[in-house]
């Protein structure tokens, strides 16, 4: 947590002013303004690590699947055999870059939070309701079950489930058309 306030304090000169003003001078307007603030960029953050996530395991899925094909597939050039006037199969193996598995092998050099805290994220995640952004959180960012939402906001898991599903439309929406 130190280092996420670190960074949120070094994001822009109005965080430092805020927290001087809040926690230095004790102004209850810039504290709250400064939690306000913090919360949303802890709410950036959690989402950017979400999605890192989903990155790296659709990859590797992607990267396996690609695998289990490669194995059945190969390809192959047919020439013919002069001893028997045939047509004979020969078999090349493919040495294709394999974009995925160095995107794969980069993973730890790579800054999601920086690639993800950027302007269109931020809108996209701002035309969400409260609802939503409220279920989000719950269920992805700490991820709990859909059940445990439901009961804390007391409505159903079904209910919960349609406003995530939706969320996550409108998100992905936004962001390929921003």
């Amino acid at each position: 947590m130190g280092n996420l306030a670190r960074n949120f304090l070094k994001e822009n000169d109005e965080n430092k002013k805020l927290f001087v003003e809040g926690i230095i001078l004790k102004d209850l307007k810039a504290l709250n303004k400064l939690e306000n603030d913090f919360n949303n960029y802890l709410y950036k953050a959690y989402l950017c690590s979400y999605v890192k996530k989903a990155i790296h395991f659709s990859s590797l899925k992607y990267k396996q699947k690609k695998d289990r094909m490669k194995n059945k597939e190969k390809l192959s050039l047919n020439v013919l055999d002069e001893n028997f006037q045939e047509e004979r199969i020969n078999v090349v193996p493919d040495k294709e870059r394999d974009i995925i598995n160095e995107i794969y092998e980069n993973k730890e050099n790579f800054d999601y939070i920086q690639a993800f805290s950027n302007e269109k994220l931020s809108k996209a995640i701002e035309k969400l309701t409260h609802k939503e952004k409220k279920i989000i959180k719950e269920c992805i960012i700490n991820d709990k079950s859909q059940v445990e939402v439901a009961k804390e906001l007391g409505i159903s898991r079904q209910a919960i489930n349609k406003v995530k599903i939706s969320a996550l439309r409108k998100l992905n929406k936004e962001l390929k058309r921003v």
